[in-house]
């Protein structure tokens, strides 16, 4: 993730030679069709957002799978500034629980996108990463459907309709019909690789606002892997942003509310149904044995800086396994940025993140330091481009590199 300076940011291209170059010889391989990703403990998704700062990031990671509920561990970070205050914009760090019903998985057509620190644990009646099988199934056969969902809410809320506020107070319900008679394929990192998914396109009028979703054509497992609310109106809040983008010379963020799914990744902790890959994907193991490289993209780090972040235990696990089974192995951990902020910044931003993975398998997992190397490249070594949500997503990575 690149630099985000408060007062001044400036978006860069190739600001040196030496990622002109980069740039100019970038491989792109050919992705993976995923037609289904696994409901199962594990699976973790991760959303962004792109704004004159950076790429915001949120995480839904699936905690536990029971005969009755799913439960949701949401966890996102981002610049937050009061537009009534002087006081410099500060990151603002949100941890919730939710418990989705199996039943509600099935045949609700209420999608609640919003993650609220003060919303209910379990909102009977909803979905909360996509919709449910019933609505896919009516877009899929009628190419129609009605689906429910969301204003941001403030303040405590009840789950209990006959008293106010309640959750269902913010709900809008509306028809939806579905665009292209065949699935649009969007692009995506799945476990690593990149890969394209199936989806349905639909989009609906919410009381004057155009709407679009894009659910994975997966009755079992229907996310929403793209959403946008309000398109081409001016955003409803975050006015810092509005007023750089303004400064920047360009248009501030043109929805009230969306998200783009950029990375996927599942390590199931239970037995689940084979996914679709073209081809099974390579362990980090059989990277480092086979080519002696291998792309990590869920390593997760605070915004604009290298504390690493819960998420990404079961990487930096593996990774220790893999030293403790082959004691004879010396691996350089290396960063990556994409290119949103200043060249030296992200170099030391890169250099930073690879330190702290290092420090983490040592402090942690209790492995031998000269076992470890470090190096940082900034956005010098990009795999895609920088012009996207998810080409800027491939470019943050993190490299492991057997000696």
């Amino acid at each position: 993730m690149g630099a985000r300076a408060v007062a001044i940011v400036a978006v860069l291209s190739c600001a040196t030679a030496l990622c002109c170059n980069a740039a100019a010889s970038i491989a792109t391989p050919a992705p993976q069709l995923v037609r289904t990703i696994p409901l199962c403990p594990g699976l973790t998704i991760v959303t962004a957002i792109s704004q004159s700062t950076g790429d915001y990031e949120s995480i839904k990671s699936v905690q536990s799978v029971t005969d009755r509920a799913v439960v949701l561990r949401y966890a996102s970070e981002s610049m937050a500034q009061d537009p009534l205050s002087n006081a410099p914009p500060h990151l603002e760090k949100t941890n919730i629980s939710r418990s989705v019903l199996l039943s509600d998985l099935q045949s609700s057509n209420l999608y609640e996108q919003q993650f609220y620190q003060q919303m209910p644990t379990e909102v009977p009646g909803t979905t909360a990463i996509g919709t449910s099988a019933n609505v896919l199934t009516q877009l899929r056969t009628k190419g129609e459907a009605d689906i429910g969902i969301f204003l941001a809410m403030s303040g405590d809320v009840s789950i209990n309709r006959d008293a106010h506020p309640n959750v269902f107070d913010f709900q809008m319900i509306s028809h939806i019909k579905r665009v292209e008679t065949d699935d649009v394929m969007l692009p995506l990192i799945v476990n690593d690789a990149k890969a394209v998914l199936p989806t349905i396109h639909a989009e609906g009028d919410f009381f004057g606002d155009k709407t679009e979703f894009y659910f994975l054509d997966d009755p079992s497992n229907p996310i929403a892997l793209k959403y946008r609310y309000g398109i081409g109106s001016a955003p409803s809040g975050d006015l810092s942003s509005v007023i750089a983008a303004l400064d920047n010379g360009s248009k501030p963020r043109s929805e009230k509310d969306s998200l783009e799914v950029i990375k996927i990744a599942f390590r199931c902790s239970a037995p689940v149904k084979q996914t679709s890959l073209s081809t099974a994907p390579a362990t980090i193991e059989q990277q480092l044995a086979v080519n002696r490289k291998a792309e990590l993209y869920d390593i997760y780090f605070s915004f604009n800086n290298a504390d690493i972040r819960p998420e990404s235990e079961a990487s930096l696990r593996e990774i220790a396994d893999i030293l403790s089974k082959h004691p004879d192995w010396k691996l350089n951990v290396s960063g990556h940025t994409d290119n949103i902020g200043g060249h030296a910044f992200n170099l030391a931003l890169s250099q930073r993140r690879a330190a702290s993975v290092k420090s983490a398998l040592i402090t942690r997992f209790k492995i031998d330091a000269d076992r470890l190397s470090t190096s940082g490249f900034g956005d010098t070594q990009p795999q895609d481009t920088n012009a996207t949500l998810e080409g800027r997503a491939r470019n943050r990575r993190v490299e492991l590199t057997r000696l």
